[in-house]
């Protein structure tokens, strides 16, 4: 357990950027910091500061949970705050458990959960149908249709609806779901137009939300659509249009009349340009308050102290007063439903009196009934979907027993009776049939089966006991069917006429240990399949085509997996004999094969006893982009196959998938615009202006009319007519701030002004003007540092910008990476000039391998440009070549002049090479002259060097021939 004693409090603040989910998680994000600002500016926790350390999960639960134990272990935040799916908190409990830490999950959620890793701020369903459905069947109608995005959520939560439908005389007209991302409903509104329904219920997320809404209104459909996931940020993108009328509940909505909201509203306004808030997003804010409460009050700051202060804790929050249960780890939050008016707003049309206490369990097995003698139809095929993978264990393990049985669920109903064809049974059991209450026949009160009933014990009864004639011969067992899960499932009845009384005690003996076997088999064979169920449900958001191996088998694909090994099979086998032959001890390996004229990138993670495969396929390009065509670079062409690098692209391209601004760190020459010009490439803006600002570059007294523009007379020698800034020039596309950490601070405060507002002043003017403009900054200075000591950066301009954000490493840090860059650098000035590719020798390339770079990239581009045009018409660049102060870096180089062509193979065998040249020493050359008698050009093949060099190396150590 981790436990914070510093100055600062880090908080882990984990949503998702980017991604499936990214339009909610942003505004949740953004409401996390609103409220540490506040609290920071209030005077913090006791004098020290919230600080938040974001990541980004761009809507993997893989990524989550390695995320969520970076910010544990690394990071060492004395909390977790966020997530958003039901997948993505799965996966990272068990890293919860690993180090014990807390998580605030500020999200409405299925509920069937409580653990005590857990916080859960966002409501339960009790909190958000209970109310809801009853009004929808009084208001609306009574007949539903379910319509959900295919994951946990949405099947959960339309479990808890046909529960209330049952109780409140409801009906389900239809129910269908849709994998994440579908965007084509015709099939569905077809179906919802025959059934006709009172209702629609909606469970849609992200970009599938919109897609029905609008094909909705456009099919022509009028019935309402209720929903409880679909807000105010949802809404906006829907488009009021085709919103308008629609109903939905929530705790909040940002039409609340309270002073608490109203201060929210304008504080999230002020510091974020709109006030377009939702549930989920007052969720995550009430989240931190939450917590700076819980320091407050604690003296440690570690999970136990927070554990004991957080329960009742209570908050005027912008819905109103809230309180953490004192039991459940749970809030008491109100419930309110709200339609959508003409302005894409809410109209709170019902409201809780009180908050509600959160209820996360939905007991067990119920199943709403007459309670009469005989169970309907529907409500037994119910039960035996429920009963029957014990059903069929029971009836292998029993076949061989000379007895009658009956399977008895909790309340008493018969649900199955089954024995071997030679087993004559009792007339009470051929007269009693399934759906039948055995609690109900006179008959059986005094048999065993009842006795077990009323103690949940084994009991038995024999023979005259039964006060029954028929059973005068017989003896009755009831086993109790007990669980881990569930302490009491039913009974099962045996009756027998072939046991002696002697020997009944041996009969209830093995038929104990039978049931508890078969109980346990088939819970574990449930547990399995809501585990393959989940795993379904997960690997949907993993972009990436997921294998996972146990002892050379594959025990599990991902539907992406699936359709690859359909259309490769031979392909994967060979990729997962090959990651099987990988050492084990190297947890995680990165591979590149190419299959079919297509590339694929292998991720390769070891985890005993599985082995994870996730191959993602990349984007096959015959020739690489030059460098210097930088408006068609893509993030593809960023060269490089360091496994953190890789890990940096994938980022980008992430990123590029988003209009979020954007924030790259790193040191001078790591090439910070190569990854913002591939970032705009890929984006939607890509056909719009990408320009490129020098923050550093332009003085003080220009800048502001550089960025803003001017208007004709502003300053002596302003042009006719004024002239466009930097930001009029890039609109609708990107604009590229280059050095922002240089920015002078009196600018910095106009431009946050203008990425709020989405307008610009000229100077000199007075008109504003709309842009569309999205910003990616880049800096090699650490803006922490600079907002907390030395204040020449401003910390919301910060917040503003620092969005999505991309950290470069140096060269330093991916040396592996050189050659590869070697071979572009050197492909890339041979197309330019037209002359032949050359090759750069082993002790070259060992020279730049050794060498600092404190110039990254740039610097190695220089030195190899510079070496190029001195080699002239030599096909080969040596040592000779390279700058004095590149060589001055080395000591003990050797003088091997191995030729390597750089282009078509450096990158595999530089290790061997390097080995190579260190096996070249005297005693070893003398060994291979002496086999092969003296002759050189013999002894040269055989060392896989020229002749010349073998001659140089022999006059190195004396060696006369």
């Amino acid at each position: 357990m981790y436990k914070n004693n510093l100055k600062d409090i880090k908080i882990g603040i984990l949503f998702s950027l980017t991604g499936t989910t990214g339009i909610t998680e942003r505004g949740q994000y953004q409401a996390c910091l609103l409220a540490i600002k506040q609290i920071n500016d209030t005077g913090g926790i006791n004098g020290k500061r919230l600080v938040p350390i974001v990541e980004d999960i761009a809507s993997d639960p893989y990524l989550a949970a390695k995320k969520s134990e970076k910010l544990i272990l690394s990071d060492q935040v004395v909390t977790l705050v966020g997530l958003y799916t039901s997948a993505c908190r799965k996966m990272v409990i068990p890293v919860l458990e690993k180090y014990d830490s807390l998580l605030l999950y500020p999200t409405q959620y299925e509920g069937e959960e409580q653990h005590r890793n857990i916080v859960y701020c966002g409501s339960t369903p009790n909190q958000q149908l209970s109310h809801f459905i009853p009004w929808i069947i009084e208001n609306l109608g009574k007949s539903f249709y379910l319509i959900g995005s295919d994951y946990v959520y949405p099947r959960e939560i339309n479990r808890y609806i046909r529960y209330l439908l049952e109780s409140h005389n409801g009906m389900i007209a239809g129910e269908n779901y849709s994998s994440l991302g579908n965007q084509r409903y015709h099939k569905y509104l077809k179906e919802i137009q025959q059934l006709n329904p009172d209702v629609i219920f909606s469970t849609l997320v992200g970009d599938s939300a919109v897609a029905f809404y609008q094909q909705f209104h456009q099919y022509g459909l009028k019935q309402p659509i209720a929903s409880s996931i679909t807000a105010e940020t949802e809404i906006t993108a829907i488009q009021t249009p085709y919103a308008r009328g629609h109903y939905s509940c929530f705790p909040y909505f940002n039409t609340i009349k309270s002073k608490a909201n109203q201060e929210f509203i304008t504080q999230y306004r002020r510091t974020y340009g709109t006030d377009n808030i939702s549930s989920a997003m007052e969720n995550a804010y009430n989240s931190i308050i939450l917590l700076a409460e819980a320091l407050k009050k604690s003296k440690k700051m570690d999970t136990d102290s927070l554990r004991y202060h957080l329960p009742g804790l209570t908050f005027e929050a912008p819905q109103g007063k809230i309180k953490v249960d004192p039991k459940n780890q749970h809030l008491w939050l109100h419930s309110r439903i709200g339609q959508v008016n003409q302005h894409g707003q809410f109209d709170i049309i019902w409201e809780s009196e009180h908050p509600i206490p959160p209820i996360p369990f939905l007991k067990k097995n119920t199943v709403v009934t007459d309670r009469k003698n005989i169970l309907t139809e529907e409500d037994l095929q119910k039960k035996l979907v429920y009963f029957e993978p014990l059903i069929y264990e029971l009836k292998k393990a029993t076949q061989f027993l000379p007895c009658s049985f009956l399977l008895f669920d909790y309340d008493g109903f018969l649900l199955d009776k089954f024995c071997n064809d030679t087993v004559i049974s009792p007339m009470l059991v051929n007269q009693i049939n399934k759906g039948e209450n055995i609690k109900n026949l006179p008959k059986m009160d005094n048999t065993g089966v009842i006795l077990s009933f009323k103690s949940q014990t084994i009991s038995f009864v024999s023979g005259k006991e039964h006060n029954e004639d028929e059973l005068d011969d017989w003896i009755s067992i009831g086993v109790p069917i007990k669980g881990e899960g569930i302490p009491f499932h039913g009974v099962l009845g045996v009756f027998s006429n072939h046991v002696h009384l002697s020997h009944t005690d041996l009969l209830i003996g093995y038929l104990s240990q039978i049931v508890k076997y078969c109980v346990d088999f088939s819970e574990n064979q449930k547990k399995l399949e809501a585990s393959n169920r989940f795993m379904q449900d997960v690997s949907q958001y993993i972009a990436d085509s997921l294998f996972i191996i146990q002892d050379q088998n594959i025990i599990f694909k991902n539907e992406r997996a699936h359709i690859l090994y359909n259309h490769h099979r031979d392909f994967i086998d060979t990729i997962i004999a090959d990651a099987l032959r990988i050492n084990e001890e190297e947890t995680t390996s990165l591979l590149k094969r190419g299959y079919s004229g297509e590339l694929y990138e292998i991720r390769i993670i070891h985890s005993k006893p599985y082995t994870y495969l996730y191959i993602k396929q990349l984007s096959h390009k015959s020739s690489t982009i030059s460098i210097r065509n930088k408006n068609k670079l893509l993030t593809s062409d960023l060269v490089g196959a360091n496994e953190k690098f890789l890990k940096v692209v994938s980022l980008a391209k992430s990123a590029s998938k988003t209009s979020a601004n954007v924030l790259i760190l790193g040191e001078s020459g790591t090439g910070k615009e190569l990854f913002a010009r591939a970032i705009h490439n890929e984006s939607e803006r890509h056909n719009k202006p990408f320009v490129a600002v020098n923050c550093a570059a332009i003085s003080r007294d220009l800048i502001n009319a550089e960025l803003f523009g001017y208007e004709e007379g502003a300053f002596t020698g302003a042009k006719k007519g004024g002239n466009p800034g930097k930001f009029e020039v890039a609109n609708g596309g990107t604009l590229f701030l280059d050095e922002i950490g240089d920015m002078p601070i009196e600018l910095q405060a106009t431009l946050l002004r203008v990425l709020q507002e989405k307008e610009v002043i000229r100077v000199g003017g007075h008109k504003a003007i709309p842009i569309d403009v999205r910003i990616i900054a880049a800096t090699n200075k650490d803006l922490n540092q600079e907002i907390a000591y030395k204040g020449s950066f401003r910390s919301d301009l910060f917040y503003r910008l620092n969005v999505f954000t991309i950290e470069l490493m140096p060269l330093r840090e991916r040396t592996d990476d050189i050659p590869l860059l070697v071979s572009h650098f050197l492909k890339d000035l041979s197309y330019n000039s037209q002359s032949a590719t050359k090759n750069l020798t082993v002790e070259a390339l060992e020279v730049l391998m050794n060498h600092n770079w404190k110039g990254n990239i740039r610097e190695l581009n220089n030195v190899i440009e510079r070496a190029f045009y001195i080699a002239d018409n030599s096909p080969t660049i040596t040592v000779e070549h390279l700058p004095q102060y590149v060589l001055q870096k080395i000591t003990g180089s050797t003088e091997v002049e191995h030729e390597l062509s750089i282009s078509n193979a450096l990158p595999d065998n530089v290790k061997q090479i390097k080995q190579n040249n260190k096996i070249l020493n005297r005693n070893y050359l003398l060994q291979e002259l002496i086999k092969r008698k003296g002759n050189i050009s013999k002894t040269a093949k055989e060392l896989g060097i020229s002749r010349p060099t073998l001659y140089r190396k022999l006059k190195e150590y004396n060696i006369n021939i």
